[in-house]
């Protein structure tokens, strides 16, 4: 009876002590995730703050690049990348884009009734080089735009969309009735899918200021054709020199370099620009910080940040 006894005692100890291994264990394993999750904390808020740090640097290169130029080109100081910059246990990475070498989505709002005609067309050139879609496809697109961007009720046109085509749509919302702040907005407009979205994003934008100017010195190829319905070798050949000669001013296009004619939009082409996107990448051990900066960069004084993202432009 006492040898039971005594082996009872000893099972009860080894449960004692396996018990307390198993508790000591858990609070080992919970204080190691509790040290790795602060200090991926403090490594994602080093990474923001390099972030933030680079987005301040930013302001002070357009403040600079501004006194320094009177146009703005593919070879200015700001337009040069860091494909990588080493910084305390990690890096940044990143660049800076003329936003001005885009269409802006809200000048299809223009009042003008000129101007936005000449915007229209540039759109519809722009939608069949992007997307290989027909007229009639991009004006009914443009007119859903201008309804979504404008601040009156009326559809435009017989392919305008207002309130009544979009409360029927599942969900069920209203027109805003105000100037985009985001291209991604653009798949909230009746007819455009997914598909026509990712073909058309990367030559658009969505400026806070209607009436902007496209940057001939940084556009993209493709934009560059459709500012025109006849682009030439002189266009060709000007592409392939502007890195180097970069156009000071819009006439020289028009008159010595005969890139364009005289039937082509002057008004909706310059050389200068005044708009600007951040994207800028910090990587701090495990902690990772993706910022998009939207500056304003007003003809005198310093640069403004108007915007930021941490997840898309």
């Amino acid at each position: 009876m006492k040898r039971r006894q005594n082996g009872v005692a000893l099972i009860t100890a080894i449960l004692i002590v396996a018990l307390a291994a198993i508790a000591a264990a858990a609070v080992l394993s919970s204080a190691n995730l509790a040290i790795h999750r602060t200090q991926n904390l403090q490594e994602s808020e080093l990474a923001w703050w390099y972030a933030d740090g680079v987005e301040s640097w930013v302001r002070t290169i357009l403040q600079r690049d501004a006194e320094m130029n009177k146009y703005d080109s593919l070879r200015d100081i700001w337009a040069m990348p860091v494909d990588f910059l080493p910084v305390d246990e990690g890096g940044l990475r990143g660049g800076v884009s003329d936003l001005q070498g885009r269409f802006n989505l809200n000048n299809l709002a223009d009042t003008n009734p000129q101007r936005y005609e000449h915007e229209l067309a540039v759109f519809t050139r722009l939608f069949g080089l992007a997307t290989e879609g027909d007229e009639y496809q991009a004006h009914a697109i443009a007119d859903a735009i201008r309804d979504y961007i404008d601040s009156d009720s009326q559809p435009t046109g017989s392919d305008g969309a207002e309130d009544s085509d979009y409360l029927g749509m599942d969900p069920a919302r209203r027109v805003p009735n105000r100037p985009m702040a985001s291209v991604s907005e653009l798949l909230a407009v009746k007819g455009v899918t997914p598909v026509l979205y990712g073909k058309l994003a990367p030559y658009l934008c969505a400026l806070p200021k209607i009436g902007t100017t496209i940057n001939v010195n940084t556009a993209s190829p493709l934009l560059m054709r459709a500012l025109t319905p006849n682009p030439g070798a002189e266009l060709d050949q000007f592409l392939e020199d502007r890195l180097q000669k970069p156009a000071e001013k819009i006439d020289e296009l028009f008159n010595a370099r005969k890139v364009f004619g005289a039937t082509d939009p002057q008004e909706l082409m310059g050389t200068g620009s005044e708009f600007f996107e951040l994207q800028v990448e910090a990587y701090i051990g495990s902690g990772r910080v993706q910022l998009y900066s939207f500056y304003y960069r007003p003809g005198s004084g310093t640069p403004l940040v108007y915007g930021r993202s941490t997840f898309t432009e």
